[in-house]
């Protein structure tokens, strides 16, 4: 008896050795510890059409965001569409409400001097602009993903999302619900989420993917020179036709711009 007593003392006294497992980083907390005035996040972002197990890259954007203590506050983006028969390039700088834009057609065809179209940002839609569903800078929505995890291995979390989900956390409203996978770091920051939404007419499907980088860096985005600056309504109409149309932007998506 005093043997096996003996040994379940033993037993126990290793037990309460063995250190508690610390929580996982929650990447909300990590993510909003970020927002501090001149630091930032980089980003790469590519766009997947997928239609018959055929995939072809819609789109490329790689940029920088800058922060603000709320958020984000400026970006300075660069666009690639390569879909359309005429690939292009898109440029811009988005400095509170205030968005510039610079195009292939922009620099060939614009008045002398003039470099970028100045449009308002009055919804602030254009802040902090993807093509993903779910801005992860916008913390109520990236809580709202984290809370549809189906899993959650090794920092990377996975779910579905429906289209009812989607518009409870405030999601692009383009989209009838989609899978997705969010990887983090070791200290909870994003360091990737990709996405697969279902169009609900069409059989196609758009893989988003979107890494994120260089957390915490210095940033300074500055708005262009005035005397480079046109309005577009100074554009003549045929120019003004070929800009993307930034107004009919869904929640800050950027993927129309490739249609």
């Amino acid at each position: 008896m005093k043997k096996a007593l003996a040994v379940a003392v033993a037993a126990a006294s290793l037990i309460s050795a063995v250190p508690a497992q610390a929580a996982a980083p929650d990447p909300v907390r990590a993510v909003k510890r970020q927002f501090v005035a001149g630091h930032g996040v980089k980003f790469s972002e590519t766009v997947i059409s997928e239609s018959e197990g055929k995939k072809e890259v819609y789109m490329r954007v790689t940029g920088t965001y800058g922060f603000g203590p709320s958020g984000v506050v400026a970006a300075d983006l660069t666009l690639r569409m390569l879909a359309s028969k005429k690939p292009s390039t898109v440029r811009l700088l988005a400095v509170g409400r205030r968005v510039y834009m610079q195009t292939d057609d922009l620099r060939k065809d614009a008045p002398e001097g003039v470099k970028w179209i100045r449009m308002e940002d009055v919804e602030g839609r254009l802040r902090a602009p993807s093509n993903q569903p779910v801005d992860i800078f916008q913390l109520p929505q990236l809580k709202g993903l984290l809370s549809h995890a189906t899993s959650v291995r090794g920092g990377v979390y996975r779910g579905t999302l429906t289209g009812k989900q989607g518009n409870q956390i405030k999601a692009s409203s383009s989209t009838s619900g989609f899978d997705y996978r969010l990887s983090t770091g070791s200290t909870g920051l994003p360091t990737r989420l990709r996405i697969a939404v279902k169009d609900p007419i069409f059989t196609y499907l758009t893989h988003v993917d979107t890494r994120y980088s260089a957390w915490g860096h210095a940033v300074t985005i500055v708005e262009p020179a005035e005397d480079e600056v046109a309005e577009l309504d100074d554009l003549s109409p045929e120019l003004a036709d070929d800009l993307p149309d930034f107004q009919e932007l869904p929640d800050g998506a950027v993927g129309s711009l490739a249609s």
